[in-house]
């Protein structure tokens, strides 16, 4: 939702939130490793970060 969100801002206004927004996935991505049973779950691209266990519930 948020990167709908982002698309559809102007670009002078969407490129500062932007950025947060791709330090932001870096830093989880960086903290969660990946699924290694995530090519035998069914998946959607926009939700990758399902695809990342984080160790609480879910």
């Amino acid at each position: 939702m948020l990167a709908e969100v982002l698309r559809q801002l102007p670009p002078r206004s969407r490129a500062r939130p932007a950025r947060q927004v791709r330090a932001l996935d870096a830093g989880y991505a960086e903290r969660t490793p990946p699924d290694p049973f995530a090519a035998d779950r069914q998946w959607r691209s926009d939700l990758w970060w399902r695809r990342r266990p984080t160790g609480g519930p879910g």
